[in-house]
């Protein structure tokens, strides 16, 4: 009967046919007949991913071996359920139950993934109590461990106190040395070594690859004697990162043989360095896909700012998963898409998928653009818990989307129970007040953060603290903050910095001292200067100065309705009608439309948004039937 069941136990391909077997087991009392099938029960409900039930099986035996405590511990370690692993390998100590020389590997393995030296050096006294200190494959775990822990000079004394040496333990040196980016030393065992293999040649390779001397790296595998898959993914891997396209195309042409592995790897590459039509033929030319292909494709898509083809993409893939809506969310915040990116949120909701923090910040930032606090508020009731808001990305994340959603206390609050603050929380903080006019205090915590916090201001600081300036209209502070950033930190003015001093100067009625400036500027002037020069003339009416930033914008932003309007009211509030018909001229000449107004409003978490006139949307007859109410009632109320 244990043959047979021992068979069926090994033809076992499905969760659900194991379940199968163990409840017919249970029902004919041969559950706990052998301690082989418990053991095969328990490993095989691991490999299906079902930890629940192994527990389940393994704590109805009264008094399981070393073989169950051990296929236990492996278990949750194949499962990267490292602490539910170790503390297994506790429990089973304390029992009075001895390890194998397996168990202790197994335990070292997942403490090595964990990098949790401490546990490692307890297990190691445990090792030399149970006569182990000898045996190679425990030897070659501690190494992995070490290494992994970057102790390199313990994993070397390890090393060289072995008796024996295999090929593993070789291998362990060279890998942990060029992970910790000893390439010198790595270089130096593997040239000792009495008979490298495939694997040993694949790791040196990739650790010339992680220092970027792919030439070497080149001269090593040209002299492999046997060349694997890894080997020659390690390379196209290298060469893609590296940004070199065609000798990364050259070792793909040359690959006897290519998995999905390989076609992501040159999918990545093109899509990196902006090709996506050289990407999308090769995607389309791909034997097969898996989830990660498609979302590489999507995500080339969105970085260059073809939303549509990546929508196609995304409704076409036969698997999602969280990084595939990720990707779609977070690049339809990228790509100024928020509304369409808090609507794909609905559709994910009802995936149940637990999210991360890329997800969130992805959701934040669409709620930051619509300034939308209710739809805010329900992702953070949802998803964001306490181990997300311990994240400090995601805590300055919260701060910028309260003040853009105009809850300014709320944003101040996050800001003060984060810890750990780094410059970029500050320059959010700082620019969240600023925005909002709390000139004074946007200065204060600018000058509190240098002074406290030993924190060194950036350009992303300065252009807070010089819009707070502009935003109260402090003309000598300004002057004094953009001196201090040029002379005192040595930081180069970009255009933002600029465009903040001349509509500062621009407010103040300084229009010539602005136009001097953005004649000094050591770059060229944005659209955002030359905006904020127009902007000013047009409320101090300063006709020759408004035509000379006019002229520039018509160069650099010629489809801008704005600019031309803004000109021609300068004119006509000067009387100046010829110039005015000239400017609507020229607007028709160069196929300029204004751009229509547009509005939006938030109600139970959904946005609703309304152009002018556009009367397409559903309720359209009920809104206006309330307006010609609402305007009937201010009339009897005048």
């Amino acid at each position: 009967m244990n043959s047979s069941l021992l068979k069926s136990l090994h033809n076992c391909q499905t969760l659900k046919s194991l379940k199968s077997i163990h409840a017919l087991l249970v029902v004919n009392g041969l559950f706990a007949s052998s301690d082989i099938l418990l053991n095969k029960i328990i490993r095989l409900y691991f490999r299906f991913g079902s930890g629940t039930h192994a527990h389940q099986v393994f704590d109805k035996i009264p008094q399981p071996n070393v073989f169950l405590w051990t296929a236990m511990i492996h278990g949750s370690v194949q499962n990267k359920l490292y602490t539910q692993g170790f503390s297994l390998f506790c429990t089973m100590l304390r029992d009075s139950v001895a390890p194998m020389n397996f168990t202790i590997t197994t335990v070292l393995k997942g403490l090595a993934r964990e990098a949790r030296l401490r546990d490692g050096e307890a297990v190691h006294g445990l090792v030399i109590k149970y006569g182990f200190d000898f045996d190679v494959m425990v030897q070659n775990s501690m190494l992995d461990l070490l290494m992994r822990c970057e102790k390199t000079d313990l994993a070397r004394c390890v090393f060289e106190e072995m008796n024996v040496k295999d090929t593993v333990s070789w291998n362990s040196m060279i890998y942990g040395y060029c992970n910790n980016g000893r390439i010198e030393i790595a270089r130096e065992l593997f040239d000792m070594m009495p008979d490298p293999n495939v694997i040993s040649w694949t790791s040196i390779i990739c650790g010339y690859v992680k220092v970027g001397d792919m030439s070497e790296a080149r001269a090593l595998f040209e002299a492999m004697p046997v060349k694997d898959l890894a080997s020659w993914n390690v390379m196209l891997s290298g060469y893609v990162d590296f940004g070199d396209l065609d000798a990364a195309l050259c070792i793909f042409n040359m690959m006897p043989f290519r998995d999905v592995g390989s076609w992501n790897l040159i999918v990545s590459g093109y899509c990196r360095a902006g090709n996506v039509d050289s990407a999308r033929s090769y995607f389309d030319r791909m034997p097969s896909k898996n989830v990660a292909s498609w979302t590489m494709m999507i995500d080339g898509y969105m970085k260059s700012g073809n939303v549509n083809d990546a929508k196609v993409l995304f409704d076409q893939m036969p698997e999602k998963n969280l990084i595939s809506w990720s990707t779609m969310i977070g690049g339809y915040a990228k790509n100024g898409e928020p509304q369409t990116a808090l609507e794909l949120l609905k559709c994910f909701k009802k995936e149940r998928i637990k999210p991360d923090e890329t997800f969130i910040l992805g959701v934040i930032s669409a709620c930051s653009q619509l300034g939308v606090l209710d739809a805010a508020e329900s992702v953070i009731n949802d998803y964001v818990g306490p181990t997300l808001l311990s994240s400090l990305h995601v805590s300055t994340s919260l701060i910028d989307m309260y003040a853009k959603c105009g809850n300014l206390k709320k944003a101040a609050q996050v800001f003060e129970t984060t810890s750990g603050k780094d410059l970029f929380c500050y320059s959010t903080m700082i620019a969240a007040y600023a925005n909002h006019g709390l000139v004074r205090e946007a200065i204060s915590l600018f000058e509190e953060m240098k002074k406290n916090n030993n924190l060194e201001p950036d350009t992303t600081t300065f252009v807070g603290v010089l819009s707070g300036c502009n935003h109260g209209g402090l003309v000598d502070e300004g002057w004094r903050y953009f001196k201090q950033m040029t002379d005192e930190y040595k930081i180069q003015p970009t255009d933002k910095h600029y465009a903040c001093m001349v509509d500062l100067l621009g407010r103040a009625g300084r229009v010539h001292d602005a136009y001097n400036l953005i004649c000094s500027m050591k770059v060229a002037p944005s659209v955002a200067v030359w905006s904020s020069l127009l902007a000013a003339c047009s409320v101090h009416r300063h006709v020759e100065l408004a035509e000379a930033a006019a002229a520039e914008l018509f160069k650099i932003d010629p489809h801008n309705s704005g600019n031309y309007v803004l000109l021609s009211n300068i004119y006509a509030a000067l009387g100046e009608w010829r110039n005015v018909a000239k400017v609507r001229a020229m607007m028709r000449r160069n196929q300029v439309r204004k751009n229509r107004g547009s509005s939006w409003i938030e109600l139970d978490s959904m946005v609703y948004e309304f152009v002018m006139g556009d009367f397409t949307y559903l309720n359209s007859e009920n809104i206006n039937y309330i307006m010609d109410l609402l305007a009937e009632e201010m009339k009897l109320e005048e």
